[in-house]
Order: C-alpha cells, then structure tokens, then sequence
C-alpha cells in the first residue's frame, strides 16, 4: 500500500493499492524521439524492436516504491525521468518518477531486466483534473548526480508524449480484468547527449509553471556490496 500526499488547495492523503503495474515505452508524439531513445539503448548492446509505438512491460504489483533509497544487482542500472498514472475508482492521480532498470539484464530479456530494480515514485501527487486544462504545458526532466553535482539528463513538455487517455486506451487490450488500482508509467525522453549515465543518485520532477509547483522523486542507489 502506498501511502501518498494529494497536494491541491487543501492537500489530503491517499492510501493506494497498487494491483497492477505497467512501464510504457516510445511513448513520444515524435517519432524522432523514439528512434533516439532507441540509439541510447542500442549503445549498450541492447536489441530492439521495430520504432513503433507504444510497448509494455508489465511489473510485479510489489516493485513500486516511494522509498529515498534503492539496491541494485548490477552497477549498470539507470533511471529514467517518468510521469506516473494512478487508477482509482473513478478518479486518477499523476505523479513523478523512475523506471530503474538493470541494463546489463535488459540485453537478454527487458521484463526480467525491469523485475530487478523497483520503480520509484516521488509520495505527493496530483489530481487529473487539476492539470487536465494544460496538460501539454506540463516539464518533466530527469537529473543525475556526477562528481556530487547534478546535472540535467532529460527534459522535455509533455505536449511530446501520449495523453493519458491514449495510453489507458491503448494498454486496456492488454489488461486482463479492470484497470482499478493500476500504476502506469507514461515512458520518458531522450538523453541529452544521447550517452547513458549510471550513477548513484538519480532525480525525477514534473513541473507546472502554470500553478507554480513541482512533484520530486529524488533517490540514492546502491549496487548490492555486503555480500562477498
């Protein structure tokens, strides 16, 4: 059960059941985005398929956290700036994170590669319709930390992605049972420089310059050492 923070003009909390979890990826409008994220995950000897989207990986129900703090198996993992969809019962809530993924896996298998790292969310959220009206207007940037500075990894307005009712709508033929308490991450854009960076801390924000407020999802990662 996450325990979150709906932050509106009286915030309240938000108890969440995630059931079902699901990464989309070649989510852009741009189709020169795909085939540039593409290229990124080509660099690290991982295939791909077609540049055709969206695509889905589905996760284990218990591999999303809002934890400051996550372990790894393999050095080579990375993040990925993300906005996130909660399903409710006739409501939906928005939120900012990452989809961590182990990359030296994701050559051999992308489902068993995202199974291994958990995806992190930052705890406060938004309601949909607080944002619907200008959506578009919406930055959301990817941050990553090298010689204990950070700097920016990602960035773009999510007038570059797929609504959100696109990808409800076009992950509902894949979904056995309904959408209730489903988790959706709404993919990401490309590495500025195009070059993968694996690093120890990793920063995800979802700003609205509209109402001056941002969501942050801003954790640590620590590849696992205490066992020789």
């Amino acid at each position: 059960m996450l325990q979150l923070i709906v932050e509106g003009a009286e915030s309240k909390e938000l108890a969440f059941e995630v059931r079902k979890l699901l990464n989309l990826g070649r989510t852009p409008r741009d189709q020169s985005a795909i085939m540039k994220h593409a290229e990124e995950l080509r660099k690290q000897g991982i295939p791909i398929g077609p540049h055709v989207g969206p695509v889905f990986t589905p996760k284990m129900a218990d591999r999303l956290t809002t934890a400051n703090r996550i372990e790894t198996i393999s050095e080579k993992s990375s993040g990925e700036a993300e906005f996130v969809l909660l399903l409710g019962k006739g409501s939906m809530w928005v939120g900012v994170g990452s989809d961590h993924t182990d990359r030296e896996h994701q050559k051999y298998s992308i489902t068993v590669a995202k199974q291994l790292c958990p995806n992190v969310m930052a705890r406060e959220v938004w309601r949909h319709e607080d944002v619907k009206g200008h959506w578009d207007d919406l930055v959301l940037r990817g941050w990553v930390e090298q010689d204990g500075q950070l700097q920016l990894y990602q960035e773009g307005r999510l007038s570059g992605m797929l609504l959100p009712d696109e990808m409800i709508e076009a992950s509902r033929p894949h979904i056995v049972g309904d959408m209730e308490g489903m988790a959706i991450f709404g993919g990401t854009f490309p590495i500025i420089g195009g070059d993968m960076i694996f690093c120890s801390r990793f920063k995800a924000e979802l700003v609205d310059e509209r109402l001056g407020r941002a969501l942050v999802c801003d954790y640590t990662v620590e590849p696992l050492s205490w066992f020789r």
